[in-house]
């Protein structure tokens, strides 16, 4: 049996990889941030209040976000960076809510919304 090559087909890329890069230079540039702006805080270059918003689980939000969109998870990376971008606005205009009145509802349908938007992507 002879196996044949055709040349003129260009390679794929291998898809796996290339978020793997992505994914660990998004991961390289948001620990270089923390240390940038940790080392600011400690020297007094930046007050109590910003280093508290910056380092808030709304601010996790965002950076998951954010990695999930350099790896091209984009409705999933929307979702959540979105998510944490209200978090930080309601939290930054003194907005209070109620977690089982509002949230939770909130993110049980993110959570189907990104469900639907996967599958429909996938087809």
């Amino acid at each position: 049996m002879e196996v044949i090559n055709d040349s003129r087909l260009p390679e794929q890329p291998h898809r796996k990889g290339e978020t793997n890069i992505a994914g660990n230079i998004y991961l390289g540039i948001i620990l270089v941030a923390i240390g940038v702006i940790w080392l600011f805080y400690n020297t007094g270059w930046i007050g109590y209040g910003l280093f508290n918003a910056l380092f808030s689980w709304q601010m996790l939000l965002v950076a998951a976000g954010g990695y999930l969109l350099a790896v091209r998870r984009w409705s999933a990376g929307v979702i959540i960076g979105g998510l944490g971008i209200f978090f930080v606005v309601m939290d930054a205009l003194d907005i209070s809510l109620s977690f089982n009145k509002i949230v939770l509802p909130i993110l049980v349908m993110a959570a189907g919304i990104a469900l639907i938007v996967s599958r429909l992507g996938k087809r």
